[in-house]
């Protein structure tokens, strides 16, 4: 009775060992890089575009997040045919999220947070009217550096199959949307798509 215990208990180490094997040789990272962008709404209505790097552990993500958010308004001279517009925002966000993602076959949806440095440009277009018949046109700016909470949710498309070799499945794009924003003193909130690259999942 003892003897086919042992034989047993011996049969079960072997296959978890040859298991654990198994499983360390087929383990990967997860790590990817990708780019967004989209439509912003900040000061001014306007568009963002930035990059990021991701990487998971079991279901915590880990993120760095550079944003450009830039911001337009109406010249005062407008033409109705067509609207003439400046660069009156340009926000540059420094960030560190950390988030939960979700992992299926060939998708995956996640939310995180964090903190991040702002640097914030903002420019006013100032008309001047001179003794001669054209106005002159000049810009007051204002730099403000301030610190926010950065948030993103993100619903992402990737190749569900292991290639023969792992980089193929590096260099496959992964494509996603994206709800991103920051919170502070100057807030801005925009939505848009994705495309990355890199290890997406455990293949």
């Amino acid at each position: 009775m003892i003897k086919k215990l042992l034989k047993i208990i011996f049969v079960l180490m072997l296959s978890n060992s040859i298991y654990a094997q198994e499983t360390n040789e087929t383990s990967n990272p997860i790590i990817y890089f990708e780019g967004f962008g989209g439509p912003t709404i900040g000061q001014s209505v306007g568009i963002s575009g930035g990059l990021e790097l991701n990487y998971q552990t079991e279901e915590n993500l880990f993120t760095f997040r550079f944003t450009n958010a830039v911001g337009y308004s109406e010249r005062g001279d407008n033409y109705i045919i067509m609207p003439r517009y400046y660069k009156s925002e340009d926000n540059k966000e420094y960030a560190l999220l950390y988030g939960r993602r979700w992992l299926s076959s060939n998708h995956s949806y996640s939310v995180s947070v964090g903190v991040s440095r702002n640097n914030l440009e903002m420019r006013k277009l100032e008309t001047i009217d001179t003794e001669e018949i054209d106005t002159e046109e000049i810009f007051s700016v204002k730099s403000r550096n301030y610190y926010g909470v950065p948030f993103e949710a993100n619903y992402k498309w990737f190749y569900s199959k292991k290639k023969s070799k792992l980089i193929y499945n590096a260099i496959i794009p992964s494509v996603g949307v994206k709800l991103f924003g920051n919170f502070g003193k100057y807030t801005f909130i925009g939505a848009g798509v994705t495309v990355g690259f890199g290890l997406s999942k455990k293949y």
